[in-house]
Parts: structure tokens; sequence; C-alpha cells
């Protein structure tokens, strides 16, 4: 008979545990994606642009395990509010404690292996669909990686299914020693912050100040060095906690003297905000760090990609040298578009490579003006005297002979050249290009052409293509892994949010049901529903945005324009953000705002 009756509350609950059961589906399956990559070792080796990075997977899986965990408790305790008054009905009406917290226990137990085996199945789907995605997007060949994947399958079901275990002994243990009539008027409980002019002005000041001061180690990385990034992360989360604790409580107090107050249901808005402010403070602190590493993981990751063809400008004078031109190559360099080519003629005697300095006098050969790091690629042209002298040491020059160095270069005046009749005659050709990335087909099938001709122990072809290469492969990766990292961050930490707010619903269940009474129409009620998820949802998110902008500074000294994505991933993630915002709207409406309208 019990069963019977905790099935019927399931039943007309159904749409309540499918929104339950759809977020940790979603948990499981974006926490498999992850593992899948974390925990294949042969797929991180294999793949040095994955690889070079290995220690950020280490890290993330780390991170995502604590946000699975805050993440199941949030959610465990939306089921628990879900719960406990119909229990709490069964023990008046005579069930034993211990039988109804064998069903509690069951009831957790069972949704969560439901969701996780779900989960993995819808996970394995979106590894292979996602993936394949990511990897042809950004042009990366990888090795070893499998969509299905049994040690990430066994590390989410170790993980999901032990956090269900302890969350149906907590339930268990938590309905069993709570009284029946507290279990009947729980959601009656509120709690009313009291005002303390003072503190709350004293919180406001040191949040800022820590925040302040999280912003400016930040910024001064260069500076600061190994302490930079750990005080920051001190600073900023405990500048959040005391910012969310005062600014709440006295934005609601201000509020609450204005006209703004008065209008609608703007005061019964305000007054819900203040009965939560405690119990959010740490859940919105959590929410805007996590925000803004999401974000940061998706803008770093992208605006490393993004500036790869400028790290090869900066690194060579030149895109790529061509050595003997045949027929088929110079095709393809007539097929380049807006490029600079200068050719020279080269002779080689045993182990040396003579040039004829005239043409460098006619034409000469562009040189970095800079060497430093992050240099802007601008190219200077130097006297031929000066420029003999430094030709020599300059790597762009000697990658010009046919085996890429293995002989020593010299000038020869132009009579001294034309004397060399025993020499072999060779040419090479130089191209600059000002869009490497929109051109690299052409450049690969010149530079396998270049390599089948100059067999040699390194790459026969030279100048910034090479380097476009390597820093494309390594920054595909990491912008692969901000993908993963950002994504998974954003679900994570939304549907915690999600769920937080989700559990309060049954206690706003009578206040609604009130302003039904008194005639307040439904319309008022949405706005207001709307109004308070918004607050709740916009204060980490405006939070997270601010300090990913000024956490990108961390990256100033490696990149040329740290924050040259970040407009699209806020954009993006605001979309997600607002996704996430409208499904809670949806869901709580229909959990607090009466089905009929009532006329006082």
């Amino acid at each position: 008979m019990l069963t019977k009756l905790s099935l019927a509350g399931i039943k007309n609950r159904f749409k309540d545990y499918l929104v339950l059961l759809t977020g940790l589906i979603i948990s499981a399956a974006v926490f498999y994606m992850f593992a899948n990559l974390a925990t294949n070792r042969e797929f991180v080796k294999s793949n040095t642009q994955i690889s070079m990075a290995s220690q950020v997977f280490i890290f993330g899986m780390i991170l995502l395990i604590l946000i699975t965990i805050v993440y199941i408790a949030y959610a465990n305790s939306f089921l628990l509010s879900m719960r406990q008054h119909d229990y709490g009905l069964f023990m008046m009406l005579g069930a034993k404690k211990n039988r109804i917290g064998e069903l509690v226990f069951i009831e957790t137990l069972l949704i969560g292996v439901i969701s996780t085996i779900v989960g993995i199945v819808l996970g394995i789907g979106m590894s292979m669909g996602l993936s394949q995605i990511l990897f042809n997007q950004l042009g990366l060949t990888v090795h070893h990686f499998n969509a299905l994947y049994w040690p990430a399958i066994v590390t989410t079901i170790c993980l999901y299914v032990g956090l269900f275990l302890l969350s149906g002994i907590f339930n268990l243990t938590k309905l069993v020693r709570t009284p029946v009539l507290k279990l009947l008027h729980i959601d009656d409980e509120v709690y009313l912050p009291k005002r303390r002019p003072l503190v709350q002005l004293t919180e406001i000041v040191a949040g800022i100040l820590l925040l302040a001061i999280g912003y400016v180690a930040m910024a001064k990385i260069m500076t600061l060095q190994l302490l930079a990034v750990p005080l920051a992360l001190v600073t900023i989360t405990l500048g959040s906690y005391l910012l969310f604790s005062a600014v709440i409580v006295g934005a609601v107090e201000l509020l609450k003297q204005t006209n703004f107050a008065n209008k609608k249901l703007h005061n019964f808005t305000l007054a819900q905000i203040m009965f939560r402010v405690r119990s959010y403070t740490r859940i919105l602190t959590i929410v805007s760090l996590l925000f803004a590493l999401a974000l940061g993981a998706i803008s770093v990751g992208a605006g490393f990609q993004r500036q790869a063809p400028q790290m090869a400008k900066s690194t060579s004078a030149y895109t790529m040298a061509i050595n003997d031109m045949d027929k088929k190559e110079h095709n393809l360099v007539s097929q380049l578009n807006d490029t600079h080519t200068l050719t020279y003629s080269q002779k080689i005697v045993g182990n040396t490579v003579y040039y004829n300095e005239q043409e460098f006098v006619d034409h000469p050969l562009p040189m970095l003006d800079s060497r430093q790091a992050l240099n802007d690629g601008s190219l200077k042209t130097l006297p031929i005297a000066q420029f003999k002298k430094v030709a020599l040491n300059d790597m762009d020059f000697t990658g010009l002979v046919p085996k890429n160095g293995q002989q020593k270069s010299e000038f020869a005046t132009q009579s001294d050249f034309e004397n060399l009749n025993t020499a072999t005659t060779h040419t090479v050709t130089i191209i600059r290009l000002n869009n490497v990335l929109a051109q690299r087909k052409i450049l690969d099938r010149l530079e396998k052409l270049q390599q089948q001709r100059f067999p040699a122990p390194t790459m026969a072809t030279v100048g910034g293509f090479q380097t476009y290469k390597m820093f494309n492969a390594l920054f595909s990766g990491l912008e692969f892994m901000g993908f993963f990292l950002g994504f998974a961050f954003l679900a994570m930490l939304a549907s915690c949010l999600m769920f937080k707010i989700l559990s309060g619903a049954n206690k706003d269940v009578v206040r609604y049901n009130m302003l039904n009474r008194i005639g307040t129409r439904r319309v008022l009620m949405k706005q207001a529903v709307r109004g308070e998820i918004l607050t709740l949802f916009a204060l980490p998110g405006i939070l997270g945005i601010v300090d990913v902008l000024f956490g990108l500074q961390v990256f100033k000294p490696l990149m040329y324009h740290p924050n040259a994505m970040t407009g699209w991933s806020i954009l993006i993630f605001c979309v997600l953000y607002g996704v996430y915002y409208g499904i809670t709207t949806l869901i709580y409406e229909r959990l607090v705002i009466p089905k009929e309208q009532m006329n006082a």
C-alpha cells in the first residue's frame, strides 16, 4: 500500500521528476564526455597538439568532479523538497519511519542509476558528434579517440552511483530523524536577515577592496609572478562572497524606499529575494567564479588559435622559401593571392653557397624589425654593407639553402659570382602572404613538393608557414580543450543554480496561492517570478563577465590580444545561459503559480 502511494505521488509529480532526470542525464553526459578525454592516456599521448596541455585535462577533471558533487547536492535538495511533505503525511497516517527511509533510499538510488545510464548513452552520442565537429572545424587529426571508452564509463558510474548512494543515506537519515510535524511544515520556514548597516557597509567596502586586489594581481602578473594567481583566487572568491552577501540586502533595502517597490508586485519580489539571500550567497559566488572560468577557457582557447597566423608573421620575414621552382610549383604559386615574391641566384661550391650581392642591392631581402616575443611582424630593409654583417647569422637568410642550413653562406660580387663556372647554379624564391589561413591548402602542396625534391633530416621548407603549422596544432588543441571545459562548466553551473532555485519552489506555493486569493492577475505573478529568477541569474553572470575581463590580463604576456574573442564568447554564453534561465522560469511558474485564476 505504501509503495502504491509513493508511486502515485511520483506520478502526480511526473513533470518535476522529468526535469530532475533531464538535468541529471545532461550532467552525466557532460561528465562522461570530459572523462572520455581525460582518462584516455593513449589519446593524449598520441596527439601532440593535445598532449602539450595534458595537465589542463587533469585540472579540469578535478574541478568538474567538485562541481558535480555540488550539483548533485542541489539536485538531491530539489528531490527532497518535493517528497518530504508527502512522506511526513505518510507517517501521520501510521507508516513506520524505517519503511519510509527505505523508500526514500531506493527512490534516490533508482533516480541516480537511471540518469547515469541514460546520461552515459547520451554522452557517447554527444562525444561522437561534438568531437567530430570540433576536430573538423579546428583541422585536427587525432588518433585513438573512441566515443565508447570503458574506463570513462566506469569512472562516471563510480562517481555518480557513489554520490547517489551517499545522497540516499543522507535522505534516509534526515527523514528518520526529523519530527513528523516539522516535515509537514518544512515549507513554512523563512529567514529574514537582520539589518546591520555598519556591518553591511563594511562588507561592501571589504568586498570591493578584495576584488580590486585580485584584479590588480592578475594585471601585474609579470611583477608578482607565481604569487599572482593564488592571491587573485583567494581575494576574488572572498570579495565576491562579501559583495553578494551585502549588496543584495543593501540593494533591496534601497529599492524598497523608492517608487519602484510600489509598482505591480515589485515589493513582493524584493521580499522574496530578501528571504533567500543567505542561502543563495554561496551558490551565487560559486556560479560567478565558474562562469568566469568557463568563459575564460573558451576565450583563451579561441584567442590562442586565432593568433597563430600573427605569430607566424612575427617569427619570419617570409612565409615560404622555394628552391629551384619547377613548372608544377610555379603553377601553384600563381594561384596564390596577395603575394610578394623575390628570387635570388645561388651557386654551390662544396659546402658553400654563394649569393650575388648585387641582387640584394637591387631587391633587398626584408628582415624582421624585431625578434622580440609578440612583435608585430613589421619588416625593414638594410643597406647592403649592414645586411651582409647580420644576414649570415639570421635564420631567415641561412634557411634559404636547398638543404636547409647544412651549408654555409657567402656573398660574392657580381663579377666573382659570374666567374664561378664550376659551381652548380640554383635559385631560391621567397613568398610572403598576408593571409596564410585562407591559402593553406596550396602552401601544404608546395611544402610537400619541396620535401620530395630536397629530402633532409629536417624539413626542407623554411619560413613562417612552418611556425604557423606548429602553433596551429598546439592552439587547436587548446581551443578544443577550452570549448570542452567551457561548455562543461557552463552546463554544470547553470544546472546547479537552476536546481537551487527550484528546490525552494515548494516554499513559494503558499505565497503565490495567497496572491491568487486576493485577486492578483496571473500575468503579474509571472512577471514577479521572471524578475526574481532574472536577478538570481544576472548577478553571478555580470560579476563573472567582469572577473574574466580582468582575468584575461594574466595572458597578456602570452597573447597579442587577450580580449579578441571575448565578445563572441560572452554572446554565446549569454544565449546558452538565457536558455537555462528560460527553462528555470517556465518550470518555476508551473510549480508555484496556481492553474486557476481566482477573483477577489
